[in-house]
């Protein structure tokens, strides 16, 4: 049910860090393979594709 206050800070706050630090991995592996741009794509990619699986993979856990 939706607050009238607005949301939880420490939701916020724990989306807000989630957020940089997603931003972070990405600015880190970019520098990592900066001379390897073919690498960065295909690390990326990997990142990517377990990112947009965690919550399946936490469904399938915790159900």
């Amino acid at each position: 049910m939706p607050n009238a206050a607005g949301p939880d800070p420490a939701v916020v706050m724990a989306g807000a860090l989630v957020t940089l630090a997603f931003f972070m991995l990405v600015a880190f592996i970019a520098r990592e393979y900066k001379h390897h741009p073919g690498k960065a794509v295909a690390v990326l990619t990997a990142v990517a594709t377990v990112l947009i699986a965690f919550p399946a993979i936490l469904y399938a856990l915790y159900g």
